[in-house]
């Protein structure tokens, strides 16, 4: 009852009035709806610091027995630092009901001076060139899922880079640049080469399904913007495998069907000069040429994503997830399982039936925050109440089972 009490109060606090709450809520808040039926917040201003003091103070005293440690320098303050979690003052969260059972759901991340560093550059910074979910546009209606956005592997390198400098010494930062400047072998292309032309603008989405016997069935397509002369130049790859490679006077296109284990999967990459993109897809009768109407067409989309800004950073979908599928799967494996399956079907329903549903986000900078919007059948209030009532059902549960087992 003691949990289930500080979870009732924990809630009760997240919908105290901006005027109660100090720091720096109300430049948090322009980015939520206050008057939804869920909002949170959380300062970290100073947390880092005082976090990575403490691990400091502790892994001093560890070194103290393990000398060879001291080999390996680590200050955590400066990890913070470097992965970027100091940069972050603050966090809010948010939810309000929309019309057709839709949520708004807000999440908003308040940066030092606007300015995202380490990890949180990995998906854009304030200057990257917003888009519109292309991925949407191109994705045959059936596709389950779709991402358009940007992916700046470069930032992932130079976090990695700077640890190893900060830990290691010149040793670290010697190892590291030799690694990046080696070519992959059979090329004349350097890892860090690949890691820059990787970088960019990607389109990705996919079908996840399962035939009448319950064997998975995936489809997949992806298209990175600015990597047709990486692919050009891992050509030489291709040579003594089984791979097909058809030249044109647009670039390229390998089967690597042969390089695949699993029998009926199949495996294509093109390369357009003209457009100067690299994709790769599973199927050479899926994708955006494929005939039919598009994902952006279908009403489940269109539902959520006319919420959505015309451009942002990043954009995700996923499609909704047929849960009297995921029963008939239950009972056909397992018979004994019949009796209980309304039971389980209401239990499901209750507890994740609403996060089944389809969901659309975007991404993107405003003012000094990292903004996150989620339109879905779901709110951000269920999460937490999820927690309690969870926990319940686990007990009633394995009441349930114990009874049987000893009857």
């Amino acid at each position: 009852m003691q949990i289930i009490h500080s979870l009732r109060t924990a809630l009760l606090i997240t919908i105290l009035p901006a005027s109660a709450i100090a720091g720096s809520f109300k430049e948090v808040s322009k980015h939520l709806d206050t008057d939804g039926n869920f909002l949170t917040y959380a300062d970290f201003e100073g947390d880092g610091g005082r976090i990575g003091q403490a691990l400091n103070e502790i892994y001093a005293e560890i070194m103290a027995h393990q000398p060879l440690l001291a080999l390996v320098q680590m200050d955590f303050t400066q990890l913070f630092e470097t992965l970027g979690f100091s940069c972050v003052r603050s966090l809010g969260a948010s939810s309000k009901a929309l019309n057709d059972d839709i949520y708004a759901n807000r999440f908003a991340l308040l940066l030092q001076e606007g300015t995202p560093k380490g990890l949180f550059t990995l998906y854009g910074v304030p200057q990257s060139p917003e888009t519109r979910f292309t991925a949407a546009e191109l994705a045959p209606a059936d596709a389950t899922a779709a991402i358009s956005g940007i992916l700046q592997l470069q930032s992932l390198r130079d976090t990695v880079i700077d640890i190893l400098g900060q830990s290691m010494g010149p040793m670290g930062l010697n190892l590291a640049k030799l690694t990046l400047a080696k070519p992959i072998p059979g090329t004349d292309i350097t890892y860090d080469e690949a890691i820059e032309g990787l970088s960019g603008k990607w389109d990705l989405f996919w079908h996840e399904g399962f035939d009448e016997s319950f064997t998975p069935i995936y489809k997949v397509w992806m298209r990175i913007k600015g990597a047709s002369d990486i692919a050009m130049r891992l050509q030489p790859l291709a040579n003594g495998l089984p791979i097909t490679v058809n030249e044109s006077e647009d670039g390229l296109q390998a089967d690597l069907s042969g390089l695949v284990p699993m029998p009926g999967v199949e495996l294509f990459i093109e390369t357009s000069t003209k457009e100067d993109t690299l994709t790769m897809y599973t199927h050479s009768d899926w994708g955006p040429e494929s005939k039919g109407p598009r994902l952006h067409q279908t009403p489940g989309f269109s539902r959520l994503a006319k919420h959505l800004p015309k451009k942002a950073l990043n954009f995700s979908y996923s499609d909704a997830y047929d849960l009297n599928f995921i029963l008939e799967m239950i009972e056909q494996s397992s018979p004994e399982s019949a009796p209980y399956i309304k039971a389980l079907e209401k239990t499901l329903d209750l507890f994740i039936g609403d996060f089944l549903e389809p969901a659309a986000s975007a991404s993107y900078y405003k003012g000094e925050s990292i903004v996150m919007d989620t339109y879905s059948a779901y709110s951000f209030k269920q999460i937490g109440a999820l927690l309690p009532g969870g926990l319940i059902a686990g007990v009633a549960a394995s009441v349930a089972i114990f009874t049987l087992d000893t009857m």
